[in-house]
């Protein structure tokens, strides 16, 4: 899911932005689904008694954000930019 998340992000900045900003592209895309992640973790093992948070889930999660992130750096940005010449 937190795949998914983050090749959205990866696209919506790709087709509004002609040059990468790596800050502002690490943040957005990396950081807050990984935040959001954790936070939503934490929130099921304290805030609730039919959920339990796990760090299985969390890296899971993590993992999902990091083959997206990879996948819109290296496959989307010139697909999406090479369309976007045209």
């Amino acid at each position: 899911m937190y795949g998914g998340l983050s090749t959205t992000l990866w696209t919506e900045y790709l087709f509004r932005h002609r040059f990468l900003v790596p800050k502002r592209v690490v943040i957005g895309t990396v950081v807050c689904p990984i935040l959001m992640s954790g936070c939503i973790e934490i929130l099921q093992a304290t805030c609730t008694d039919t959920r339990s948070g796990d760090w299985l889930d969390f890296a899971a999660n993590c993992t999902g954000v990091i083959l997206a992130s990879l996948a819109g750096y290296y496959l989307w940005r010139p697909l999406i930019w090479k369309h976007l010449k045209k």
